[in-house]
C-alpha cells in the first residue's frame, strides 16, 4: 500500500508519534492493511540519536484518513 512518492506534508496528518521506531511501523502495517496509506518520518534521525526522546518517530497519513486512522490506533491499542 505504501506509495514511492511522498505528498507534500501539508497534505499529511500526524496520527501518532512515539520513541520507539518498531512500534510506529507496527502500526503502519496494520494501517496499511486497513487500507490507510502511511508515512513515517524522522525514523532515521531518531535512530541516529539511539531514539532518545527529543526525537519522535512520526506516523502521517493523508488529512482525509486522520480520524479513522486515530480511531483504528485506539482500538488496536496505540496511543500517543
Amino acid at each position: 500500500m505504501a506509495s514511492a512518492k511522498i505528498p507534500d506534508q501539508s497534505e499529511l496528518e500526524e496520527v501518532l508519534a512515539l520513541i520507539d521506531p518498531v512500534q510506529v511501523e507496527m502500526a503502519r502495517d496494520l494501517l496499511n492493511q486497513g487500507g490507510i496509506e502511511c508515512f513515517i518520518f524522522d525514523n532515521e534521525s531518531s535512530r541516529m540519536l539511539g531514539t532518545t526522546p527529543g526525537v519522535l518517530v512520526r506516523l502521517m497519513v493523508h488529512k482525509k484518513d486522520a480520524d479513522e486512522a486515530r480511531e483504528a490506533l485506539k482500538q488496536l491499542g496505540f496511543e500517543d
